[in-house]
């Protein structure tokens, strides 16, 4: 039988209780940085996005390639008009501001950011939804982006209308 006062049966229990803390927190902290390297890369991916609209806005003999894109993927009764240079400059860089709000959109809905901040960037979203071009890309990118960010603009513009 096992004799609870002796001391060797106390120095047992509790480093059994010390190695399974440190198990404990050894999975938890290794939880966690497996979800801070998903996030990374997925940041590096969104980095990489931003990058190529960058391309798009910097690089005019690119600039025709989103429209290009556009015309393959409508039906074929739609048609896209064609757009000189300096407006598919301009659209190229709504579609660059589209993706970089959707982004800051994410950020508030995992609760990256707070709500002063969010709603700061909210105002900036609604003023840049009057522009034609940022409605433009809206509709022509549906189901490219994050499903609740293109709802919420979608009832910006609904009000706005």
């Amino acid at each position: 039988m096992v004799d609870i006062s002796d001391p060797v049966v106390w120095s047992t229990v509790a480093q059994t209780i010390v190695l399974t803390l440190t198990l404990v927190i050894f999975i938890l902290s290794f939880r966690s940085q497996n979800n801070a390297t998903r996030e990374a890369a997925y940041q590096r991916a969104l980095d990489d996005y931003t990058d190529s609209m960058k391309m798009l806005v910097e690089n005019p003999q690119l600039s025709k390639l989103p429209m290009e894109m556009a015309r393959a993927n409508m039906p074929t009764r739609a048609e896209l008009q064609s757009q000189p240079p300096e407006s598919m400059v301009v659209r190229n860089y709504m579609l660059l501001l589209y993706g970089i709000f959707e982004r800051i959109h994410l950020l508030y809905r995992k609760k990256w950011i707070d709500s002063d901040t969010w709603n700061q960037w909210s105002l900036f979203l609604e003023a840049v939804t009057r522009h034609p071009a940022f409605r433009d890309v809206h509709r022509t990118s549906e189901g490219m982006f994050d499903k609740p960010f293109q709802d919420y603009v979608s009832n910006i513009l609904s009000r706005k209308s």
